[in-house]
């Protein structure tokens, strides 16, 4: 019985213990409350049973803080929402990690609807780094330029002031009409080489080019009071077949340049609104016509050919197209102003300085182009000088830059346009025979011509010498020295355009066989047609005017007319033009044609004429016949005139002023040295005998 209730003892005394083993004991390893990577392990002894090796968190948080954080099962105080983007996707335009801190309060930039990040991820270290406890570091790269939600937008394509006009892919009709310019006259194929074949070239076959050029077509009406080609009615453009061929051809953009061969019919003030009024009465004909979409006025090119030409079409009939444009309500393209550096010395490459020729009509195109367009055209550069040296003879080359004696161009017209900007030295290095009055390009910086360079006289070695069968117009200061002239035409000139011109001492000029006249030193503008506008005759400034050598027919200090209907121009109040003659020989060939102090024109300014050496035949007059005249424009004499004189021969009289003149209302101040009082005649306002 004792036996049995020990082992009855023992049993349960083992069930209990094996329920112990199941129940207690050591604790259990649980995750504490921070982050399990970096949190310290607990220094408790744990239970007789190993402990739990298994991590308590397997997934590492995409956006969670750092350690210093506040437990996983909480968001960061600071961290922006769930539905942000993840950290390793930055914002199109920020710079990487810039930033605040995370302690800041949330990022308030708006949601990201921009469009994928093209830039690489953000390579940022892995959240087992120490904790991020301040601001990165890292440089700022660029700042922010625009908000970061903007969409990036392609380039909107506008269509030019040509395209908009194509409907429905339908081709363009562009008719071009005008004169022997349009026509493309100096080309063998109107076709192929005009502005018009050009224009078509550029364009492409979206367009359909008519070339509706007429040569030698004006404006005016035949039967016009003004119109100087009376005897040619056949050219007025209404009446020509080109004329109704363009209505015909139904365009839907006209170009018009009209007026070149108007030129000759501006003969007063009267006759350029005439003209105004012809250009508008044609665009108003065009535009009647139901498929006309644009028209265009364009203002003619410049053309060297004469006085005439060079005073108008510099500018001058540019503005009346400019204003009849704006009259009629209709576009205009300044060829006149595009053109001129360009047409300005290229035509003197060309046979007659008024047509262009094949690469003329090429830039032509271009500007009529961009006109239509709308946008800026991009006009050839003529070519310069290296050296600042051109060399010039007959027989030499048609282009090049002339820089040896041996490849010297054949005009000196060319040899300016070389030295346009810089200036330089033209050397006549063997004969030279002008073939047509040479109206110079404009020249921006003083140019020599001579005969002499670098040691060596071509007159002498080479028989250098100008035989000037035409007239020389200069526009651009210029040095003469050193030269060989022989006249072989009658009534010539070197016109100074009111140009600081100095003639020195080795300029000899003789007559050819058969010539009875030297040439006339005219010092302003030989003013050719009665519309010329008064500031294209005129100076505004200061003149300088130098003579050592040369024999002329007499020296005009001032402007030169010819005709009763042209008008005077002269010296402006803001004019102050100084002739110092020290020597020269100058031959009076008649009783109107003496060496004066002012020209045919008015004086509002100063006129300075100082006498130190030479020969002068016949009188000197202080003011000048500035001759009669229908029209409104009078000579005036306000201003104040001065002449000195101290030394030279002088066989005639020195005089106030000749009948002829309207009244001087100015000052006129001589003063001689004691040898010349006998001479003096007329009423000074001041006198001195020295």
């Amino acid at each position: 019985m004792r036996r049995l209730f020990c082992i009855l003892l023992a049993s349960v005394l083992c069930f209990g213990a094996l329920c112990a083993c199941g129940t207690g004991g050591g604790e259990v390893t649980t995750a504490p409350d921070t982050d399990p990577v970096t949190a310290t392990p607990t220094t408790e002894p744990p239970a007789t049973e190993p402990p739990v090796t298994e991590p308590p968190v397997t997934e590492p948080p995409v956006t969670e803080p750092p350690v210093t954080e506040p437990p996983v099962t909480e968001p960061p105080v600071t961290e922006p929402p769930v539905t942000e983007p993840p950290v390793t996707e930055p914002p199109v335009t920020e710079p990487p990690v810039t930033e605040p801190p995370v302690t800041e309060p949330p990022v308030t930039e708006p949601p990201v609807t921009e469009p994928p990040v093209t830039e690489p991820p953000v390579t940022e270290p892995p959240v087992t780094e120490p904790p991020v406890t301040e601001p990165v570091t890292e440089p700022v790269t660029e700042p922010v330029t625009e908000p970061v939600t903007e969409p990036v937008v392609p380039p909107v394509i506008e269509l030019d002031e040509l395209e908009k006009l194509i409907e429905n892919g339908e081709v363009l009709k562009i008719a071009c009409i005008g004169d022997s310019i349009t026509q493309g006259t100096g080309v063998q194929d109107f076709a192929r080489d005009s502005y018009p074949a050009y224009l078509q070239r550029l364009l492409g076959d979206k367009y359909l080019v008519g070339n509706f050029g007429k040569g030698g077509s004006y404006a005016l009406a035949a039967d016009h009071k003004y119109n100087a080609k009376k005897d040619r009615p056949e050219l007025s453009y209404k009446n020509t077949q080109h004329y109704k061929d363009s209505i015909a051809f139904e365009p839907n953009v006209v170009v018009i340049m009209l007026g070149t061969n108007d030129m000759s019919s501006m003969s007063c003030v009267d006759a350029t609104v005439e003209f105004k009024k012809a250009l508008v009465a044609l665009v108003k004909d065009y535009e009647a016509l139901p498929t006309v979409k644009k028209i265009y006025l364009m203002s003619n090119i410049f053309v060297p050919t004469s006085s005439t030409a060079v005073q108008l079409s510099n500018g001058f009939m540019a503005q009346l197209v400019k204003e009849a444009a704006d009259e009629a309500g209709c576009g205009f393209i300044d060829m006149w102003k595009i053109s001129k550096p360009y047409i300005n010395v290229y035509m003197h490459y060309t046979g007659d300085r008024l047509h262009p020729r094949a690469e003329g009509y090429s830039e032509m195109a271009k500007i009529v182009e961009a006109g239509l367009r709308g946008t800026e055209a991009d006009v050839a550069v003529p070519e310069k000088s290296d050296s600042g040296v051109v060399y010039v003879k007959t027989g030499g080359n048609e282009k090049g830059k002339g820089e040896t004696p041996e490849s010297a161009v054949n005009t000196i017209s060319k040899a300016v346009g070389l030295l346009r900007e810089s200036g330089g030295t033209i050397v006549i290095c063997g004969e030279y025979k002008t073939t047509y009055n040479e109206f110079m390009p404009e020249n921006f910086k003083t140019i020599t011509l001579t005969s002499v360079y670098n040691g060596v006289d071509y007159r002498k070695t080479n028989g250098a010498i100008i035989h000037m069968a035409h007239s020389f117009s200069l526009h651009g200061d210029f040095v003469i020295d050193d030269v060989e002239m022989v006249v072989e035409a009658n009534s010539l000139m070197l016109i100074c355009n009111y140009n600081d011109v100095t003639i020195g001492k080795g300029v000899n000029i003789t007559l050819g066989s058969g010539f009875k006249t030297y040439p006339l030193l005219l010092v302003g503008m030989n003013v050719a047609v009665g519309g010329t506008p008064l500031e294209a005759i005129s100076l505004d400034g200061e003149c300088n005017i130098e003579v050592n050598g040369g024999t002329w027919v007499y020296i005009r200090c001032g402007n030169r007319r010819s005709l009763p209907a042209q008008p005077f121009g002269g010296i402006t109040k803001n004019g102050k033009l100084t002739v110092t003659i020290n020597g020269g020989t100058f031959l009076n060939a008649g009783s109107t044609l003496h060496t004066s102090a002012v020209g045919m024109n008015s004086n509002h300014g100063e006129c300075n004429l100082i006498i130190n050496g030479g020969t002068i035949n016949g009188n000197v007059l202080c003011v000048g016949r500035a001759g009669t005249t229908t029209t409104t424009d009078k000579a005036e004499m306000t201003g104040t005139v001065n002449v000195t004189v101290n030394g030279g021969e002088i066989s005639g009289k020195i005089i106030a002023a000749v009948d002829n003149t309207n009244a001087v209302s100015g000052s006129i101040n001589v003063t001689v040295a004691s040898a010349y009082a006998d001479k003096l005649q007329g009423d000074f306002t001041n006198k001195t005998v020295k």
